[in-house]
């Protein structure tokens, strides 16, 4: 990560840490999410709180964890765009059925006609039939 993109996080935990604690605890996440305009539901942000607390789990969120989760989360983010754009056979920005039913057989399982229509289903919040990369992160996340 370069220095900029850690100031930022730095500014956005500090901006969070309502109580200048140094830590963040639940609340402060859940209304820093909601100020970014983030649809996660209440369980959502729990797992979330969960992901950046880590192995202590001791209900607080340092900076140090915060960085550090972030970190991984952009690091996860680039493998799935990664992921993505080696199925978008046709860059489309978008997969259809047969590359979404490629994405899923590269996993080792075959897919019925069914299940790959169900997932493009539950995937494609849109309804375009299609599935966008936003989708896809939705999806995988």
């Amino acid at each position: 990560m370069t220095k900029q993109t850690i100031d930022q996080w730095k500014e956005l935990f500090a901006a969070a840490d309502k109580d200048k604690s140094g830590t963040l605890d639940v609340l402060e996440l859940r209304d820093m999410l909601r100020r970014g305009n983030s649809k996660m539901t209440d369980s959502q942000i729990a797992d979330a709180f969960v992901y950046f607390d880590g192995p202590k789990g001791d209900r607080r969120i340092t900076l140090e964890e915060f960085v550090k989760g972030m970190n991984n989360l952009n690091d996860f983010i680039a493998k799935l765009s990664a992921l993505f754009k080696q199925y978008d056979n046709d860059n489309s920005g978008y997969l259809d059925k047969n590359e979404l039913r490629k994405v899923l057989e590269a996993s080792g399982h075959k897919f019925t006609d069914a299940e790959v229509n169900e997932i493009l289903r539950n995937a494609d919040s849109s309804g375009d039939g299609k599935i966008s990369f936003e989708e896809f992160l939705d999806a995988c996340t």
